[in-house]
């Protein structure tokens, strides 16, 4: 059924935008509240707490003998993610339930270096989050060989492209490796969260506490792999020595690179190499208008998806008799709108804020 006769051209059309907005919300607020659960760390009291566990197999190359791996149907989470969190147990045992506070505190920080929110409609983002128990790496040299064996599985699933054609959970096609990839960046560059300092964040004037009150006090560990090869220039933390900690480690480092800073200045000196990159190989940016305008685009395919909902909301509202001829937009609106922008302002429909009451 095609609505267009019952209305006029001018109302059709701003119904459409309204229904497109009206999926993009709703899509934006399911995609944050799956980050929340991707950023909880394990407990087995909260099943919907999703961080990613480091684990290990047998290694088929030598008998008797464990190599570090991840669950192969979780490995599209490295996609598109400039480094990897190795959230440690050590920060595990203090963080509690407060996982999405610290997403919250990367998420504005890494918006800010950026100067814009992350895309997500190809899942781009700082990093992802990796659990890490002391049985399977307890120290910053075991964590880095961890990662070369993690990284290796992920680019062998990357070049091989042996999952294009399989179903994930939720039954979403796997990730389309044109637009998918994972960085050169996440295998030169690792972070390692080993502390969480608990923070009484009091509620500020407009009545909301803000994640930067908490993530202002923890630090990071940034480590680098030495593999290298891939980037425009070596990665230097000679910008950082002003604002470096104490590295409060045990372990002997040997010759490894790696940097105690501020939270929120690691997530910025991430954003400004992942930017340098981008600069230094135009070609490879995947949000870049010569490829985001491909019909197969996770942009396209967005925007096409926002079209059918929209057409599907309106057939459906007639076929309940809810559109008739010179029926107003404020009537088709209330009809087949989930966010109501014409009674509510935009602000009302901010989005998910990982933790509520937070911002």
């Amino acid at each position: 059924m095609d609505v267009s006769p019952l209305l006029s051209p001018e109302v059709v059309a701003e119904l459409r935008e309204d229904l497109r907005r009206d999926w993009f919300i709703t899509e934006n607020d399911e995609y944050r509240l799956e980050l929340e659960h991707i950023w909880s760390p394990p407990n087995p009291l909260h099943p919907n707490h999703k961080m990613l566990e480091l684990d290990s197999i047998e290694n088929p190359q030598k008998r008797g003998h464990k190599i570090p791996y991840i669950d192969t149907w979780k490995e599209y989470l490295f996609y598109n993610k400039a480094t990897v969190f190795y959230w440690t147990q050590s920060a595990t045992n203090m963080v509690g339930r407060n996982g999405p506070v610290i997403l919250g505190g990367i998420w504005n920080a890494w918006s800010d270096a950026l100067g814009r929110e992350p895309q997500i409609q190809l899942d781009e983002f700082f990093a992802v989050p990796v659990s890490v128990k002391e049985e399977y790496a307890k120290t910053v040299p075991g964590i880095l060989r961890a990662h070369e064996h993690i990284c290796a599985q992920v680019r062998k699933t990357v070049e091989e492209n042996n999952r294009a054609n399989a179903l994930i959970k939720l039954c979403k096609p796997w990730p389309d490796p044109r637009y998918f990839k994972l960085h050169s960046i996440c295998e030169a560059l690792i972070v390692v969260f080993d502390e969480y300092k608990s923070v009484a964040a009091e509620k500020h004037a407009d009545g909301f506490r803000h994640y930067g009150d908490v993530a202002q006090n923890q630090s990071i560990i940034l480590a680098r792999t030495g593999h290298e090869n891939g980037l425009s220039a070596p990665i230097s933390f000679e910008s950082l020595k002003d604002k470096a900690l104490p590295l409060a480690r045990s372990e002997d480092m040997g010759t490894i690179d790696v940097i105690r800073i501020p939270l929120q200045v690691g997530v910025h000196f991430v954003a400004n190499l992942l930017l340098r990159e981008e600069a230094a190989f135009p070609e490879s940016v995947v949000a870049a208008p010569h490829i985001s305008r491909e019909a197969d685009h996770p942009f396209m395919k967005w925007e096409r998806e926002a079209q059918d909902y929209g057409e599907e909301r309106l057939v459906h509202a007639q076929a309940q008799g809810k559109i008739e001829p010179f029926t107003t937009v404020a009537a088709v609106e209330k009809a087949v709108l989930h966010h109501r922008v014409d009674i509510y302002s935009l602000e009302n429909y901010a989005p998910y804020p990982f933790k509520l009451g937070w911002i």
